[in-house]
């Protein structure tokens, strides 16, 4: 999978973790007023963060302050377009659009989800491995282009908002397949339009040892609320105010041996993740 996994097993230990600036380009004119199509572009890099079976080993990137992209010879430019999936977003509509101006951009009951479908532009690098298996060295191993076959991305807002107050709104879920097989990604949105997403590849039972992983079948939604249910904390000082505690990749959702727990429990996964604090 990567110059440094060499086993199914090993790559699917690793997270990668994509970092890169989102920018979005003028909505389609001919397309519905009730589900503006959008197009968008993220550019960044990846990086691999290793034997990292428990989630909560993966801390956060680092990226120079004066450097755009976070250091990484591995860089992606994917595109597509992002429309508002009606069916997930709810709100008052009819008063938003009789009185705009007086619209509460923090108000609980007006939510909006945007599905991205990011399967266009030059696709992402990844070196090959093929002439340090046979004996080449790293300096000659070559960097290739690959694209995904599908990359759902659901984002609450394409654009940074700033929102203190529900920091749900910078909570970003994906699900994916590519010729290495399925993944889900889960990450962040922060100033600037910065999406920092890390990606895990799940078992797909090809090895006909029915270990398919239960992550696969979830609805982009299913994936959003479990990632909410261990990473939002409300405060209890009366303000109502929704936090990140953690960085939304070091949830139990993002083990790579995750088994659901029962249908009763509001508890992650298997695996005891530690308590955290994002990072402002």
């Amino acid at each position: 999978m990567t110059d440094t996994d060499t086993s199914s097993t090993s790559w699917r230990d690793t997270l990668y973790i994509w970092d890169g600036i989102v920018s979005c380009g003028i909505p389609d004119p001919d397309a519905k007023k009730t589900s503006t199509t959008t197009p968008l572009s993220w550019e960044g890099t990846w990086v691999p963060v290793t034997n990292v079976p428990d989630a909560t080993n993966a801390e956060v990137p680092k990226r120079n302050a004066f450097k755009e992209f976070v250091d990484s010879d591995c860089k992606f430019l994917i595109s597509g377009t992002a429309v508002e999936d009606e069916s997930l977003s709810k709100g008052n509509r009819k008063t938003k659009d009789q009185d705009e101006e007086k619209k509460d951009d923090n108000n609980d009951d007006d939510e909006h989800f945007y599905i991205a479908k990011l399967t266009q532009g030059e696709g992402w690098d990844m070196k090959d491995d093929e002439e340090n298996e046979n004996g080449g060295n790293a300096e000659s191993t070559k960097t290739k282009k690959y694209q995904d076959e599908t990359h759902d991305v659901l984002v609450k807002t394409l654009r940074w908002s700033g929102n203190q107050r529900d920091q749900r709104e910078f909570l970003i879920v994906a699900k994916g397949k590519n010729e290495f097989g399925p993944f889900i990604s889960v990450g962040w949105q922060r100033p600037g339009c910065r999406w920092t997403l890390a990606r895990r590849y799940l078992s797909d039972d090809i090895d006909g040892k029915d270990n398919k992983d239960p992550r696969i079948s979830w609805s982009l939604m299913e994936l959003h609320q479990a990632v909410i249910s261990e990473t939002i904390e409300v405060m209890n000082d009366g303000s109502g105010q929704k936090i990140l505690k953690i960085p939304p990749w070091q949830s139990s959702i993002m083990h790579v041996d995750y088994q659901e727990p029962p249908k009763d429990s509001h508890m992650g996964g298997r695996r005891k993740r530690q308590k955290k604090s994002a990072a402002e």
